[in-house]
């Protein structure tokens, strides 16, 4: 079977979702304490726009004809999903190289607190997006579930890829603690699988076709599948509830739960984009 999409489509949603979920989390932390969490907020603002970008030139290339996003860009269709969402990306992008550039001689605390928060609004969009992407194509398989999907992926990642780059910095154990990560990882990890949990529901008892997909998911990617449910969400689930019964919260523990989230979020969407073109 010939796929209109590839991998390369696969690490624009990843990579940008991941982009857009660090941004998002290290703007919490900036209302939180912007002197207090400065390092780490630095750190998120910068490396964010670069995840996106990287996935959008990886979408380019997939998509053959890159120099027709000049062309996308100037002639907008307002009722093309991908046309509104590549304008919404543009601005994000825009306004996030701004921040950083502002950050090269500015200290966090002394950024336009309207610049922050107009740019997390548009990440905001662009997280919410990348589902609407997909459902806007009237796949059977890519049902209004995946919005919630990938936005609530988006989020795990970003976040997990934020506390990676900061286990080190010595505002991490605080912040830690004033987010209560543990239990915050844990309710948005259920939310996550209660979401994946319908979709697949669905498929599996709305009709003929949608059974057909949900047949197709389990023979092509039952492992993918059932790999998403142990390392994406089981595990970080069980290490974070023993952080919370036994009250201890290490370096590695926090390292496995968020390496294990990373890797969920890209198999999430490798298992929609592929299994969406092959129904």
């Amino acid at each position: 079977m010939e796929l209109l999409w590839d991998y390369r489509v696969v690490l624009d949603l990843f990579l940008g979702g991941v982009g857009i979920g660090a941004f998002l989390f290290a703007t919490i932390l900036f209302l939180l304490d912007s002197v207090k969490y400065e390092n780490i907020i630095k750190k998120s603002w910068i490396l964010a726009p670069f995840l996106i970008i990287i996935g959008l030139i990886l979408l380019l290339t997939e998509l053959g004809k890159p120099f027709n996003i000049i062309k996308a860009l100037t002639n907008i269709n307002m009722t093309s999903v991908m046309s509104i969402g590549m304008f919404l990306q543009l601005i994000c992008v825009v306004l996030m190289l701004i921040l950083v550039i502002k950050l090269l001689s500015s200290k966090v605390a002394e950024l336009s607190k309207c610049l922050v928060y107009l740019t997390a609004a548009f990440s905001g969009l662009i997280g919410i997006y990348h589902g609407f992407l997909l459902t806007g194509m009237g796949k059977i398989v890519w049902t209004d579930s995946i919005p919630s999907i990938f936005f609530i992926s988006s989020i795990l990642a970003g976040s997990s890829l934020v506390i990676l780059i900061s286990l080190k910095d010595k505002a991490f154990i605080e912040f830690s603690k004033n987010l209560k990560l543990p239990l915050t990882f844990n309710l948005i990890l259920t939310m996550q699988f209660i979401a994946i949990f319908s979709w697949v529901y669905s498929l599996a008892i709305r009709g003929s076709e949608t059974k057909l997909a949900y047949n197709e998911l389990m023979s092509s990617f039952g492992s993918e599948f059932w790999l998403l449910m142990f390392i994406g969400i089981i595990i970080p689930l069980i290490i974070f509830s023993m952080m919370l019964i036994k009250k201890v919260e290490t370096k590695a523990m926090f390292t496995i739960a968020t390496v294990c989230i990373i890797t969920g979020s890209f198999i999430v969407k490798h298992i929609v984009v592929y299994l969406g073109q092959m129904v």
